[in-house]
C-alpha cells in the first residue's frame, strides 16, 4: 500500500466516517467518550496504542482532538460522581448496547480479554441494568463482530427479536462492515380477518397470497424477492406507500400481482427488477400510482415494468421509469383492454371467455421514460384502452419495430405537453405509432427532437 492510500484510508477512517452518536449534544459526547477512556485506563496509564484508539474515538464522536487528554485524567481520576454521571446520560437502550459494543470491540481489538477488561465489563452490564436476552444480543453480535462474519451477526439479531429486544439495525454496520438485516417469509396465504404488517426489511422465499378480507403492510419496508417468490394480492388490502421492491439474482417471477381490486393507491413505491423480473402484472383492478420508479424492470413477452388488463381504470402520476426492457411488446408498459387477442383465451391470467367486456381508461400525466427498449413499442404498448397522456417525456427510447415510444391499436388517444428526445425506431415505422386512432391536435401533443425515422404514423 502506498503512502497516499493509507493517508486517504486514515482520512476515511477519522473523517469520513462517523459514529452513531456523533449528532448527539455535546456533553453527551463527551461523558460517552470518558466512559470509553474508563476501559482503556482499567490497567492504569494507557499505551500510545490505547491512545491512539481514543484519538480516534473521538474524532468519530465529532469531539475536538483535545478532549483526548481531559478524557484520560478524568478516567484515571474516576469517582462515583463520574460513574454516575455516565449512567444517567446512558438511559436509553440504544445508548446502552452501543457503548457495550464500542467497549467489547475496543477489549477484543488484540483477540483477547484480559481479567481486569473483563470485569468492568460486566460491572457496566449491572450498572446499567441489562437483562438476560439483552446481554445475550450484545456478548453474541460481539463475537460477530470478532470474527466479521455477517451470518452469526444476522442469527444473533433474530434471536434478539424475538426476545423484544430493541435491536438499532439501521446502524449495526457501525460494527460489523455489509450488515444489513432481513427479515424471512416463507410461502403463505392471509385469510379473511388476517393482518400481517412488516416491521423490518424481509426477504421473500415463496409465493404471499392476500385473499379477499385479508390485510398486508409494507409500507416503508424493502422487500426482496428469491427464486419462486411474489406477492399476490387476490382481493386483500395492500399497503405499499413508501416501499422498496427489489429482484434478486435468482428472482423469475413478477414481483406483484394485483386482481379483482375495486381501489388501490400506492405512493412513492420503488421497483427494481435487475433486469430479469417485471414488477408489477394487474387483473380487474382499479389502481392509482403516484410517485413510483421502476428500474431495470424486464419480461420476455409484454411489460417489462407493467402489465395491466382485463381492468376500468389505471391512473400514474408522476411516475419514473427507467432502463426497462420487454423481448416483445412494450418496454416499460402493456395495457390492453379484454378484446386484445391473447386475452380471449379462457385460462390467460384468470379472465374467463364471456365475461364483462372492459376498456380500459389510462391517465398518465407528469411521467417519464429513459432509455426503455423492446422488440416492438419501445416504451408504451396500448391496446384497446382510452388514453390521456399529458406531460411526460420519453427519452432515448428504441424499439426494433413498431413505434420507438409508443404503439396503439383499437385506442382513443388524448395528450398534451409532452416530449420525445432521442428515441429511434429501427425498422421503417416512427416514435409513435397510432392504429385506429387520430390526434385532434399534433402540435399541442408534443415536442419531437432528434427522434427518427419520423414522428408520428397512422395506421
Amino acid at each position: 500500500m502506498s503512502i497516499l492510500d493509507s493517508l486517504k484510508r486514515v482520512k476515511k477512517e477519522l473523517l469520513d466516517q462517523k459514529h452513531p452518536f456523533a449528532h448527539e449534544d455535546a456533553q453527551f459526547r463527551q461523558t460517552y467518550a470518558i466512559g470509553y477512556a474508563l476501559l482503556l485506563c482499567v490497567k492504569g496509564y494507557p499505551s500510545e496504542m490505547a491512545k491512539d484508539d481514543l484519538k480516534r474515538q473521538v474524532a468519530l464522536l465529532d469531539l475536538p482532538m483535545e478532549f483526548k487528554k481531559h478524557a484520560i485524567q478524568v478516567a484515571l481520576q474516576a469517582e462515583d460522581e463520574t460513574v454516575h454521571k455516565l449512567l444517567q446520560v446512558l438511559s436509553k437502550p440504544i445508548h446502552k448496547y452501543f457503548f457495550m459494543l464500542d467497549l467489547y470491540s475496543q477489549a477484543q481489538k488484540d483477540h483477547k480479554i484480559t481479567e481486569k477488561e473483563q470485569e468492568i465489563l460486566v460491572l457496566f452490564e449491572e450498572l446499567l441494568q441489562l437483562n438476560y436476552a439483552e446481554i445475550h444480543f450484545i456478548r453474541g453480535f460481539r463475537l460477530a463482530i470478532l470474527r466479521n462474519d455477517v451470518e452469526v451477526g444476522l442469527k444473533v439479531v433474530q434471536a434478539a427479536l424475538e426476545q423484544n429486544v430493541e435491536v438499532p439495525l439501521t446502524s449495526l454496520s457501525y460494527f460489523l462492515p455489509n450488515f444489513i438485516y432481513q427479515d424471512r417469509m416463507a410461502q403463505m396465504t392471509l385469510l379473511t380477518g388476517q393482518k400481517r404488517k412488516l416491521n423490518y426489511a424481509t426477504l421473500f422465499t415463496g409465493d404471499v397470497i392476500v385473499s379477499k378480507g385479508a390485510e398486508l403492510d409494507l409500507n416503508g419496508m424493502e422487500v426482496t424477492f428469491a427464486n419462486n417468490a411474489s406477492i399476490i394480492v387476490d382481493g386483500g388490502i395492500l399497503k405499499a406507500d413508501g416501499a422498496r421492491f427489489m429482484a434478486s439474482m435468482d428472482a423469475n417471477k413478477t414481483m406483484l400481482s394485483l386482481r379483482n381490486i375495486s381501489q388501490l393507491k400506492i405512493e412513492n413505491a420503488h421497483f427494481f427488477g435487475a433486469s430479469i423480473v417485471r414488477a408489477v402484472e394487474m387483473n380487474n383492478v382499479q389502481v392509482e400510482m403516484d410517485s413510483c420508479s421502476f428500474e431495470k424492470c424486464f419480461d420476455e413477452e409484454r411489460g417489462g415494468a407493467v402489465y395491466f388488463t382485463n381492468s376500468e381504470s389505471f391512473i400514474l402520476r408522476n411516475c419514473v421509469f427507467e432502463h426497462n426492457s420487454s423481448l416483445g411488446k412494450g418496454g416499460s408498459m402493456y395495457i390492453a383492454g379484454t378484446e386484445a387477442a391473447h386475452m380471449k383465451s379462457r385460462n390467460f391470467f384468470g379472465f374467463i371467455s364471456g365475461g364483462k367486456v372492459k376498456k380500459v381508461k389510462l391517465i398518465m400525466e407528469g411521467c417519464s421514460f429513459k432509455e426503455s427498449r423492446s422488440q416492438m413499442s419501445g416504451a408504451l404498448h396500448m391496446y384497446d384502452a382510452e388514453i390521456m397522456l399529458k406531460d411526460t417525456s420519453f427519452e432515448a427510447c428504441t424499439s426494433q419495430t413498431g413505434g420507438a415510444a409508443v404503439d396503439t391499436l383499437n385506442c382513443k388517444f388524448e395528450g398534451s405537453g409532452n416530449t420525445f428526445t432521442k428515441c429511434k425506431a429501427a425498422i421503417n415505422a416512427a416514435v409513435v405509432v397510432l392504429g385506429g386512432a387520430k390526434l385532434e391536435n399534433e402540435t399541442s401533443f408534443g415536442k419531437f427532437e432528434t427522434c427518427e425515422p419520423k414522428n408520428i404514423l397512422y395506421k
